[in-house]
């Protein structure tokens, strides 16, 4: 009698292998969102705002030192600007242009002059003890005290054309009466030059100078060019 053995149970087939899950990584925050990036930030701009502040505050600073230097500079000044006025008793212009035409004598001028040196002198050495605020004030200020200086010279020889005019007053010879006459002319005439080439030159470029410092520091305002220096140009 044949043993019957057991069946065998048939076995599935093996699925084949999945493949790999990807791995699934942390998202990275933005560059901009991340915490160091922002600190990073917030300090710099923390920086530039304070460095922003000093800058502003120098600038105020150094405009102020500015103003207070004009201010110092105009009073220093007075003695010998008050002598430009044409309406001043010692008008500097007027009382030449009179001296020039006759109608003030030799002794009128001797008295002018010395009182236009007087003042001029003082104005000159307090213009000279002013401290600048930078190095363009001190180069201004020099420029101004120099002018002021030449100004100086030529109200010597005011002082000398007004004695030798007083000297031709009396001469009762006309030949020499005549030369001192020219020679009050020529002494005028070296006056006007000396104040052209040196006095006017010099401290108006000390007050450009002085000028454009304060245009810089946003005190003055730039002066269109008027029609006349347009045509000049042109």
């Amino acid at each position: 009698m044949a043993i019957k053995g057991k069946s065998r149970k048939r076995s599935r087939p093996k699925a084949p292998p999945r493949p790999p899950r990807p791995a699934i990584g942390a998202r990275k925050t933005p560059l901009p969102f991340r915490r160091d990036v922002k600190r990073a930030v917030v300090i710099v701009l923390a920086i530039a705002s304070l460095l922003g502040g000093l800058r502003v505050w120098q600038n105020v600073s150094r405009a102020d030192a500015l103003k207070q230097f004009n201010r110092k500079l105009a009073q220093a000044q007075t003695s010998f600007i008050q002598h430009f006025s044409p309406d001043a008793p010692a008008s500097f212009d007027k009382n030449i242009q009179a001296f020039t035409a006759g109608q003030i004598g030799g002794g009128a001028m001797i008295a002018l002059a010395t009182l236009w040196e007087q003042d001029f002198r003082a104005a000159e050495d307090k213009v000279a003890k002013l401290k600048a605020p930078n190095k363009v004030a001190e180069d201004s200020r020099v420029l101004i005290q120099q002018g002021i200086d030449g100004y100086v010279g030529v109200v010597r020889l005011f002082n000398l054309a007004g004695q030798v005019s007083q000297i031709a007053a009396v001469e009762k010879d006309p030949k020499q009466k005549q030369l001192l006459n020219d020679k009050v002319k020529v002494l005028m005439q070296h006056a006007d030059e000396w104040r052209k080439q040196r006095a006017d030159k010099i401290y108006t470029l000390g007050a450009q100078k002085l000028s454009e410092l304060n245009i810089d520091y946003g005190i003055e305002k730039r002066q269109a060019p008027s029609s006349n220096t347009q045509q000049q140009q042109q």
